[in-house]
């Protein structure tokens, strides 16, 4: 997106017409229109007092594309309510089962165990929220990436059910990624074999919707000593998340740096876009060819 599509695009969210942005900035009315068709370019000055008036930072209105501050915590939690809710859940529960069983001290004990232990499980395990949020983001910073070691392979069951144990007690382990330590990075959508938007059909039946359903979306990045690191995007499925609104701008500045960046699905472009559902887009993308 150009610089006089976002003049007019940001001048128009901003529910202002040519004539009031020529007045608030002491030129004339052709002056913003010649911007606005690219005939001619807003000076340095003229470009600071735009991007005052139209509450945007210089980068998003040159690129179209939000600031990025550093460090950027991607998929970072911004609150511990889920935690909360975690805590009360298993101190209810374990204490209702002391209550109603706990008739000596070795069946308190065993309750204590299987209540903690059961509702943990259950709230982890069976909540739309994702707990291991808390343990497996990844931090970008202006000279490197920092992830939590389990990012380094697939992660095992017993991993698995104990990263929101581990997030709820600030137990993370993390390394540290220089950029100039990588050798190439990957930006990938696994898709389904079949398009989830369309219908499905169990056993001949009624048709179900399959738009709940989530692919793994991630960064595949392998280092000069040809050691695998996979960062997870999913949390650009969140409408209206922080990841959501800038991965477009975290993928050009990955793209700058001085490695390789493959793409092969073309996502940056339909980040950059971002009109559409960019799940929806790829599936159309893979059946038309």
């Amino acid at each position: 997106m150009n610089l006089a599509k976002n003049i007019v695009k940001y001048r128009q969210r901003n529910k202002m017409s040519q004539e009031q942005l020529a007045e608030a900035l002491n030129i004339s009315r052709q002056s913003i229109s010649k911007w606005e068709t690219g005939e001619n370019l807003p000076s340095i000055d003229n470009l600071i007092s735009l991007s005052g008036l139209l509450d945007i930072s210089l980068d998003e209105l040159i690129t179209g594309e939000p600031y990025l501050h550093f460090p950027f915590d991607y998929g970072k939690p911004n609150n511990h309510w889920p935690q909360i809710i975690l805590v009360l859940v298993m101190v209810i529960f374990t204490a209702s089962l002391t209550t109603l069983f706990g008739r000596t001290s070795l069946i308190k004990i065993f309750d204590i165990i299987f209540g903690i232990l059961i509702s943990y499980t259950f709230v982890t395990r069976m909540s739309f929220y994702d707990y291991k949020r808390y343990c497996n983001y990844w931090t970008l910073q202006k000279n490197g990436i920092t992830y939590a070691v389990d990012s380094e392979d697939d992660i095992s069951f017993g991993k698995d059910f104990l990263m929101p144990l581990m997030g709820l007690l600030n137990i993370r382990s993390t390394k540290f990624i220089p950029y100039k330590r990588i050798k190439s990075m990957e930006i990938y959508l696994k898709l389904y074999g079949y398009n989830p938007s369309k219908e499905l059909t169990l056993m001949g039946g009624a048709g179900i919707s399959a738009s709940s359903m989530v692919e793994q979306f991630e960064l595949r990045i392998t280092l000069l000593d040809g050691k695998k690191v996979n960062l997870n995007l999913n949390q650009y499925y969140w409408k209206d998340s922080k990841e959501r609104k800038m991965l477009g701008t975290i993928v050009t500045f990955l793209k700058r740096k001085h490695f390789e960046f493959i793409d092969t699905q073309g996502i940056a472009e339909l980040l950059r876009d971002g009109d559409g559902s960019l799940t929806q887009e790829l599936y159309e993308q893979r059946d038309e060819n």
